[in-house]
């Protein structure tokens, strides 16, 4: 997923040509591909709710940055007081065939410890913070990881739409499979579904409150459920905006650790 980030792994593109066949790897890169901004930013509520329905609220703070080499972002949590300083800063590389670089590094500051964690490669589908979103859903994932295929079409929430499947080249990734469901005419995701090493579904996703803003297309509310454990977790974006000034000291391990980002 790119930004809630990731998070753009949800973004807008042209109006598509319907007279051209279009193979699962051509509607996955278009999608990748899209304009997000130079920079981007958001604040945004997080509800947990556990298979009880009992109710966790969380309020983040996310702002990005593009450097054509690498896109810098940090997540701040802002509230309640329990995760209030906690900060997640990630740096995304374009895709390289040849592996020279790592898809992305990050890292995770805990105020209580007053320590910053870099985010190995082996935790990268762990939950992020007690969400159903993984580190690696909070970044940008590369096109050259997975095997893209075109499976279908459907209409989804009145929009027609390619489902495309994913699968993870990787044999030892938690999750080997994912299935897209992308809008035909800006290609947003609309609905997910991931799935593990024995092909189990393992998490639903679904997409909402589409609009432009600024001309670019953006998801307003994302909802990830954990179906084995009943847990989900819905993001809802407000006060998007794109294109703003943000100080390049902003994206550094010290600035998370020294809690100056605001």
């Amino acid at each position: 997923m790119k930004h809630f980030f990731l998070l753009g792994f949800f973004c807008a593109c042209t109006a598509v040509l319907f007279s051209e066949e279009l193979t699962g790897y051509d509607i996955a890169k278009r999608a990748d591909s899209v304009d997000e901004g130079k920079t981007s930013s958001y604040t945004a509520t997080m509800t947990l709710t556990n298979k009880k329905g009992a109710t966790r609220i969380r309020e983040i703070s996310m702002r990005s940055k593009d450097y054509g080499d690498v896109k810098k972002s940090v997540i701040i949590f802002t509230m309640p007081k329990d995760v209030s300083g906690v900060s997640y800063l990630s740096f995304d590389y374009p895709d390289n065939s040849d592996g020279s670089k790592p898809d992305a590094d990050s890292w995770l500051y805990m105020p209580a410890m007053k320590k910053v964690r870099r985010i190995s490669g082996s935790s990268k589908d762990d939950d992020f913070m007690g969400t159903d979103f993984t580190y690696a859903d909070m970044g940008d994932r590369g096109l050259t990881k997975d095997t893209f295929t075109l499976v279908g079409e459907e209409l989804i929430d009145g929009f027609d739409c390619w489902i495309v499947e994913a699968k993870a080249k990787d044999t030892s990734e938690k999750t080997q499979r994912r299935v897209l469901w992308y809008r035909k005419d800006n290609y947003k995701a609309l609905k997910g579904e991931y799935y593990d090493k024995q092909n189990t579904l393992t998490r639903e996703m679904r997409c909402t409150d589409i609009t432009q803003i600024d001309g670019i297309w953006t998801t307003g509310k994302m909802f990830m459920k954990n179906v084995k454990t009943g847990h989900s977790t819905l993001l809802e974006m407000k006060d998007v905006m794109y294109n703003r000034a943000f100080d390049d000291n902003m994206f550094t391990v010290s600035s998370i650790e020294r809690g100056n980002i605001r």
